[in-house]
């Protein structure tokens, strides 16, 4: 019994003198690391607006953390967590490179020792109200010394900063703090890359002398009669690409047939022509750079929009062929835009405006990133101003109506010229249902498919010319053009089905993967509606010399494809690209946690250059 007392006492007086040491080490629990600054790149910011926090960590002396890749995946990784706020949307934390060290207790660790300094990207929403934020985050750690490790721990900070209105002026702000940040955290400028505001704080608000370049000048945040003239003459190329080119010649020969009427007429229709397609890119502007709704181009990942889009065009093909005898029901046609009404033009201006959407210049996206940096107003004024100078070339034509009627009217050599704009449009249909075709064609047989029909419009050809006339000359011409139709199409199809790599498709775990590899990796974004990707891939990606250099360097090859809403890679490109425009591709760098942005149609050089520069980098971190 006494025994037994005696372990009870005992048991107690272990339980006491536990209690009696805990309560006070928890008070004056020893202060292993802790935040000593913190602070936001710009003085203030504006709705829309991209900028950066930077939260300082002091580990003390003799202490270290584990690294955010430590040497072990079981580990504990230094990890920054920003909390939700609806005023901000946050990106991938940027780390910096822990050190490798031995410690006789614990063995080869990757740790970070001293000063710890975390960049924080997010954009601003852009209805974010004006008045003061407290961004909160919390960096969970664990903290050793050379022989243990203590439990892991959760350290909270606090980055205040406020929101002003557009327009207002801000400031960078602490530029020491932020002088070891990857300038690349967001895209970089240049010629054929898209510019967002630079993260290292130069072109956050208006500043003479910075920002994207454009027809090789610098187009600063207060260069408004710069960017509007630019915008004039974006409008009128993009009426080139690849995407609009049909409906150009079509619309013409709709000016040609009204003809018949006077000036005044003529140009009403060409002014309501451009009052749609004007509108249309007031709308885009609304909700792509004001409200941000969706991306630029991104319209075309619906499956209804892009079957509406098909049906459309297929139909106008038909109609324009003429000498078809399709019985299609009266509905059907009814959507075919008409050139003889006013709300038929105005229909052709919205058409018109939503072809030129997949197809992104790389000018054009320079400046939607321009446009995101300015008051609503300014911004939805900008990309009108494009829309005007898309419009530009069909009001001119509408307004000199006698230049159209030095064409024949009638007779069949007009009216073939009208069947061949059909199989263009045709054609642009195919391309358009490309999502549609290729899961039974196959991504190879899909451009024979787009073949198929340039070769039945070059057969069409010579077979009417030969029926229109037993001369020997038309016939001759016509099967030249048949041939320049044909020939090229073949190879440029054979050219196209081939395909030079091994793209990996777009998972946010390959991308891990490939990067944990320490290889230079490539991860380009397209889509099956985007008709400029189709062409960069062709002209600069399968070129043979860039071939070689993606494999001398032993580049990984990632595709995003984003023909469909729901697609992986949208999140992404959306955190690389403020307007989330494709071809858009990202070239990362071993230890670099941010990639190189190339956006629109860039040289071969410039993305020789992308790959090339880190891949010694790459090798030797192999070797």
């Amino acid at each position: 019994m006494g025994t037994a007392r005696q372990l009870r006492w005992s048991f107690v007086g272990i339980v006491l003198l536990l209690l009696g040491t805990a309560t006070p080490t928890a008070r004056s629990a020893p202060v292993r690391a802790e935040v000593t600054d913190s602070a936001v790149n710009f003085t203030a910011l504006q709705p829309g607006q991209q900028a950066v926090a930077a939260v300082v960590l002091d580990i003390k002396p003799g202490l270290h953390a584990q690294s955010h890749t430590p040497s072990e995946q079981n580990y504990v990784k230094f990890v920054a967590k920003p909390q939700p706020n609806p005023a901000v949307k946050w990106l991938d934390p940027v780390y910096p490179a822990g050190t490798k060290e031995h410690y006789e207790g614990l063995g080869d660790l990757n740790v970070y020792t001293g000063r710890v300094t975390v960049y924080l990207p997010f954009e601003v929403s852009a209805t974010a109200p004006a008045g003061d934020v407290k961004l909160d985050l919390t960096l969970h750690l664990q903290i050793c010394d050379e022989k243990v490790c203590y439990a892991p721990q959760d350290v909270k900070a606090t980055v205040p900063t406020s929101i002003v209105p557009r327009g207002q002026r801000v400031q960078p702000n602490r530029p020491e703090l932020f002088k070891n940040l990857d300038p690349a955290v967001f895209e970089r400028s240049g010629t054929s890359s898209a510019t967002t505001q630079s993260a290292a704080g130069s072109s956050g608000g208006p500043s003479a002398g910075s920002g994207p370049k454009i027809f090789g000048y610098t187009l600063s945040d207060n260069s408004y009669g710069f960017a509007f003239a630019a915008a004039v003459l974006v409008g009128i190329i993009l009426n080139a690409v690849p995407c609009v080119l049909p409906v150009l010649p079509l619309k013409a020969i709709g000016f040609y047939e009204v003809s018949q009427h006077n000036r005044a007429k003529s140009l009403a229709f060409g002014a309501v022509f451009s009052a749609g397609l004007i509108a249309s890119f007031g709308v885009l502007a609304l909700l792509v750079v004001v409200f941000r709704v969706f991306a630029w181009g991104e319209i075309y990942s619906n499956v209804w929009f892009s079957l509406a889009i098909v049906v459309i065009l297929v139909v106008m093909a038909i109609s324009t062929f003429g000498f078809f005898t399709v019985n299609l029901p009266p509905a059907l046609y009814s959507i075919s835009p008409r050139h003889d009404t006013y709300a038929g033009n105005f229909l052709f201006g919205i058409l018109t405006a939503v072809l030129a959407t997949p197809c992104t210049l790389g000018m054009l996206v320079v400046l939607l990133v321009w446009a995101t940096r300015q008051p609503p107003v300014i911004g939805t004024l900008l990309v009108m101003t494009v829309g005007a100078g898309m419009a530009l070339p069909y009001f001119v034509l509408s307004a000199f109506p006698e230049l159209a009627r030095r064409f024949p009217r009638t007779g069949p050599w007009s009216e073939l010229v009208k069947q061949m704009m059909g199989f263009l449009l045709l054609g642009t249909a195919v391309f358009f249902a490309r999502r549609f075709i290729q899961p039974v064609s196959g991504a190879s047989g899909f451009w024979w498919v787009l073949f198929a029909v340039a070769l039945l419009s070059a057969i069409f050809l010579v077979i009417r010319a030969f029926r229109f006339s037993g001369n020997l000359t038309p016939r001759l011409v016509t099967s030249i053009i048949a041939v320049l139709i044909a020939v090229p199409a073949f190879f440029a199809a054979r050219s196209l089905a081939d395909q030079p790599y091994e793209w990996k498709p777009y998972s946010q775990q390959a991308l891990a993967e490939a990067r944990a590899g320490k290889r230079v990796v490539v991860v380009e974004f397209t889509a099956a509606w985007c008709t400029n990707c189709q062409y960069l891939e062709k002209f600069v990606l399968d070129q043979k010399s860039v071939v070689a250099e993606v494999k001398r360097n032993d580049v990984e090859m990632i595709r995003a494809d984003l023909t469909a809403a729901d697609a992986p890679g949208w999140e992404l490109l959306k955190r690389l690209n403020p307007v989330a425009s494709v071809p858009f591709t990202a070239v990362y760098q071993p230890n670099h946690d941010a990639p190189e942005g190339l956006s629109g149609i860039y040289s071969i050089d410039e993305f020789r250059r992308a790959i090339s520069r880190p891949a010694s980098t790459a090798m030797a971190s192999r070797s």
